[in-house]
């Protein structure tokens, strides 16, 4: 029996060890997500909150009949106007919220970019940009944090999203701010169809 390709006429190797010679190569299923434009980047813009209280900044539910896999969640802070060197910022992460002002303000996010530049593909999703005061009701907490001021941190998770589960990512600068901009990004592939 020989083992040919069928296009170009190349046959298979075989050793002396009676050992098949192949090559493969290898890529994480993220980079072929990406490949196959089935990766994105969702980030609300820039928003200022002008509160020490919790406010709701990022909401997306999975509207695709594939599972969403979120590579990444990451929050950006500026400094704070009226916060001090070593205030803290802390985050929340919500799994499947349902209410809460954040979702019926329903303000789309300003990104929701295929990662592959050259697929005009689009991920179905509800992805909505927060603000000052948002609430996020009926969901529980499944990742929080402390940041410091003016800084950015990427939380490398692998957390999944069927079709109509839904994460909420929350912001509560220090006691004493005033002013502070911030974003939220979620970088994430759909798993493949099988």
């Amino acid at each position: 029996m020989i083992i040919q390709d069928a296009q170009f006429g190349y046959t298979a190797k075989v050793d002396k060890s009676n050992r098949l010679d192949t090559r493969g190569i290898t890529k994480t299923e993220t980079a072929n997500a990406t490949v196959e434009a089935d990766s994105y980047n969702v980030n609300t813009g820039l928003i200022t909150l002008t509160t020490a209280g919790e406010s709701g900044v990022m909401y997306m539910k999975n509207n695709e009949d594939r599972d969403i896999n979120i590579d990444a969640i990451v929050a950006i802070f500026g400094p704070s106007t009226g916060g001090a060197a070593t205030d803290t910022n802390q985050i929340r992460v919500y799994r499947n919220p349902t209410t809460g002002t954040l979702i019926s303000g329903a303000v789309d996010v300003d990104d929701n970019d295929n990662r592959n530049f050259g697929s005009s593909k689009t991920l179905l999703a509800d992805a909505y940009k927060g603000a000052t005061g948002n609430t996020i009701t009926n969901g529980s907490v499944v990742v929080e944090s402390l940041v410091g001021p003016g800084a950015r941190v990427s939380f490398n998770i692998d957390l999944v999203l069927t079709k109509g589960d839904s994460i909420a990512i929350s912001y509560e600068p220090s006691d004493s701010n005033t002013s502070m901009k911030c974003m939220a990004a979620i970088i994430l592939h759909l798993e493949p169809d099988l």
